[in-house]
Order: C-alpha cells, then sequence, then structure tokens
C-alpha cells in the first residue's frame, strides 16, 4: 500500500468547537436502558441476571479502552466505535468498514423507537389518558430531531440537564437501601439462583445466560457512545482517554448498583413489573410519594434523553459511510450549525417507520439488531490489533502497554461466541433476520462506489479542479 495512502477513505468535515463533557453527556444517556430488558430477563434467570448486567458492563468498559486509543489516534472519524473496522485488513476493507458502520447504525436505530415508546406510554398513562403512545412518540421525535438539526452545541446544553437527571436519578436509587436498611432484603440479592422451572444441567443453564448476556450487551456496552463525536470535540489527542474512562466509569456503577438495588427492594417476582412501578418504588423508600414522582418523572427525561444520544450517534454513523462514499452523497449533507441533516432526515424517517410498523412491540427487534451491534464488537479488537502495528495516528495521543493486545484477543473471542452462541438461543429467524438487515449494505457500498468511481473517471480534469474536494 502507498505509504502516502490516507488511513481511512473519509474524514470528519463537522466542526470540531466541543468540549469532552460532551462526549460524556452522550454516553451518560445510556446509563439507565437496564430499564428496556431488566424484567425480562430477571423472568428467566432470576437473580443471577444480576450478574450478567455487571459482567457485560465490565466488558463494554475494558472495550473502551481500546476505543480511547483508537479515537485519539484517528479522531477525524464522526460516528466513533464503528468506523475503526475499516482496518480489520492492513490494506483497508471497504466492505468491513461498511458492514461495521451500517450494524452499528441497526443496532441502535431501534434504540430511539424503544425508549420514545416506554417515554411516551407512562406520559399518556399519567396525564394523557387517550392519547396514542405511537402519536405521541412520534412527537417526541421530531422535537429531537430539530434539535439535533440545530448543532451539538444546543444538543449539549439540553442534555447537560437531562445527564443531571439520570445522575440524580441513579443517585436516589442507590441510596435508597443505604438511608432505609430495613427496606432491602438482601437475601434477594445473595445467593445466586436461578428461578424454579429452569432447564436442568449447566449447559441448559450456560446457555441460557449466554441468551440474555447477548441482549444484556445492546444496553450495558453503553459508554462506548461517547466515542461517535469524538470528530467534534477541542483536542481529541488528549481528551478522549478521559472521555472514555469517565463514560465507563460512569456506566458501569450505574449497570451494577441499580439491578442490585431493585432485587434487594423488589425481589425477582417485583422487577418483572412495569419498569416505572419498579423504580417508583426505589423512590418511595427513600423520599415517600415525592420521591416515587421524581424517579418516575426522571426516568421519563432519562429515556428522551437516551433517544437524543441515539439520534447524535446514529445520524454521526450515516454522515461517516456517505463522506467514506458507502452511500450517496445526499447522506453527507451538513447545515450552516455544523449539523448532519442529510444523514438526520434519513435517521428520522426510518424511526417514523419503525414507530408506524411495530407500534408498541417495536421492541421485539432489538435482539435481531443486536445481531449487527456484536459484530462491530467482534472487528474492532481486530482493527485495533492491526492499528498498533501501525504507527500512522495524531501526534500527542496515548498508546496502551503490550498487555492491550492479549485484552483485545480476548475481547473478540468473547464477543464472538455471544454473537454466535448466545445469539443462536433467541432462534434462527432472529439471526436470520439480524443477518439479512446487517449484509443488506454490502450491495449498496459496493454499487455507490463503483457510481462514484465511474463519475469521478468521467468528470474533465478541470472540472474537478473548479468543484473542490
Amino acid at each position: 500500500m502507498d505509504a502516502d495512502a490516507p488511513m481511512f477513505p473519509g474524514r470528519s468535515g463537522l466542526p470540531v468547537t466541543s468540549s469532552w463533557m460532551t462526549a460524556v453527556l452522550v454516553a451518560t444517556g445510556g446509563s439507565l436502558m437496564v430499564v428496556v430488558s431488566l424484567g425480562a430477563m430477571a423472568a428467566e434467570l432470576g437473580n443471577v441476571s444480576i450478574w450478567v448486567w455487571i459482567a457485560t458492563a465490565a466488558l463494554g468498559g475494558a472495550q473502551c479502552l481500546l476505543i480511547a486509543e483508537l479515537a485519539a489516534r484517528f479522531p477525524e472519524r464522526a460516528g466513533g466505535t464503528a468506523q475503526f473496522a475499516y482496518r480489520v485488513r492492513p490494506q483497508g476493507s471497504p466492505t468491513m468498514g461498511a458492514l461495521s458502520a451500517w450494524c452499528y447504525w441497526f443496532a441502535w436505530t431501534p434504540g430511539i423507537a424503544v425508549n420514545l415508546v416506554l417515554a411516551a406510554t407512562f406520559l399518556r398513562d399519567q396525564w394523557l389518558p387517550g392519547v396514542s403512545p405511537i402519536l405521541l412518540a412520534l412527537a417526541i421525535a421530531a422535537v429531537l430531531y430539530f434539535i439535533t438539526a440545530m448543532g451539538l452545541k444546543l444538543s449539549t446544553v439540553i442534555n447537560g440537564v437531562l445527564a443531571l437527571v439520570a445522575v440524580a436519578v441513579v443517585l436516589v436509587i442507590a441510596l435508597s437501601p443505604v438511608v432505609r436498611p430495613h427496606a432491602a432484603d438482601l437475601s434477594r440479592v445473595f445467593p445466586s439462583a436461578m428461578p424454579h422451572g429452569t432447564g436442568h444441567g449447566l449447559g441448559a443453564q450456560v446457555a441460557l445466560i449466554a441468551k440474555w448476556s447477548f441482549v444484556a450487551t445492546w444496553s450495558s456496552y453503553a459508554a462506548e457512545m461517547a466515542s461517535t463525536v469524538c470528530a467534534e470535540i477541542r483536542q481529541p489527542e488528549r481528551m478522549m482517554k478521559r472521555v472514555m474512562s469517565t463514560s465507563a466509569i460512569i456506566c458501569f456503577i450505574a449497570f451494577a448498583a441499580v439491578p442490585v438495588v431493585m432485587f434487594a427492594l423488589s425481589g425477582v417476582r417485583g422487577v418483572q413489573e412495569d419498569p416505572f412501578k419498579v423504580f417508583a418504588n426505589a423512590g418511595h423508600v427513600l423520599l415517600g410519594s415525592t420521591g416515587a414522582a421524581f424517579v418516575q418523572i426522571g426516568l421519563t427525561a432519562v429515556l428522551i434523553l437516551g433517544a437524543e444520544t441515539f439520534i447524535i450517534g446514529s445520524s454521526r454513523t450515516i454522515y461517516q459511510m456517505a463522506r467514506d462514499g458507502h452511500l450517496p452523497r445526499a447522506f453527507g449533507k451538513v447545515n450552516k450549525r455544523g449539523a448532519p441533516v442529510g444523514s438526520i432526515a434519513w435517521d428520522a424517517a426510518v424511526i417514523g417507520l419503525l414507530l408506524v410498523v411495530f407500534g408498541t412491540d417495536v421492541v421485539d427487534v432489538v435482539a435481531a439488531a443486536n445481531f449487527g451491534y456484536l459484530a462491530v464488537f467482534v472487528l474492532l479488537p481486530i482493527a485495533y490489533l492491526v492499528l498498533r502495528r501501525h504507527p500512522a495516528g495524531r501526534a500527542g495521543s496515548f498508546r496502551l502497554g503490550r498487555w492491550a493486545g492479549v485484552l483485545g484477543v480476548a475481547l473478540c473471542a468473547v464477543n464472538l461466541v455471544l454473537l454466535v452462541y448466545g445469539g443462536a438461543q433467541w432462534g434462527g429467524s432472529v439471526m436470520l433476520i439480524g443477518l439479512c438487515v446487517s449484509v443488506v449494505i454490502l450491495p449498496i457500498s459496493y454499487f455507490t462506489r463503483r457510481h462514484s468511481a465511474k463519475a469521478a473517471s468521467s468528470t474533465p480534469p478541470e472540472a474537478a479542479v473548479a468543484s473542490g474536494p
């Protein structure tokens, strides 16, 4: 490969104006995503699910170390985590780059719909009886996409307020058994045991744990979302280590503390109820009816924050795919405020379609979408292992020690097992849907790049010079 050739096919053209805290706020938006599958997992795993949340959050935090180095060395990639898979081969691989970015986008897009449906359902039940939760979710989505189109600065202000609410909710939940120890029963947490009626034998139990670990990663890997805006952060070569480590700590604490407290306060049967009632119980223990209302409203705000941060990340991913030539140039359009409006418009259209087609059952597509998400984290450590041998990168960025190579191999292996073995426990149809949606980008990317190459070869040199890069 030519030594002067670029490391990646396209660079971000988004304005570099944000502080490192902006990225941390993006990750904080996913800190309470445990709410999506906490009850369903408890129904099959009992309090063993606590350890699934803790273990997968720890894996997510470990991956942030690799992401921090890559984002610091190569910060000109909007969309973060998924964008480095182009380098799974030393010479670069447009196919793997397109597959990784598309899988990442597909994985997080249902999260927007899930969060909006949960928030809209609660708002309907409490204050807007008779209003369709889908119409309400669409209205909230329209507001969020408008805010995103106004630029990252406005999004940061709003996300900052909602992130404080998220932290407050986590604190109320975590402090409940500390301040009111009589309300918590640790026998509901220890010893860990699978529910009665679970399949007999170690093999059956391992399969069940793998099944739910597969889905848990969709939530508990949330810290990595901080990297989606690394191309818009000032001094990323210095700040991305701080960004990723802070995000990893916040998310690990949330995904460890919240399940433990919920089981201690409500037990296995209790956590399977309406998540708003389960969380409200923790608030009621600490602050009575005022605390219950605060936690419910706060959880609604956090779900909306999560949807907004997913919008930021997914729109940047589509934008970078257009910059790399995998999608038409229209998806890479940026407005005067520096927001990728081409990708935001596409994202909004897909979310609207998901809400209309799947309604309140949109969560059913999460398992299929997670096929693509884990595929990203199989490719990421491989790309890291290739890139750690390469001397290129932003001056002043940090490098991890030799142990990071071993970590990369281990993470790749674990994610591959969860993808293949854990995913298989959900049935062939889920895996097939995930596979089909994931690979649909390959012909799109191929023909888009081929069309661009033909257009470039047919453009007279003087016209190319006049049009600029």
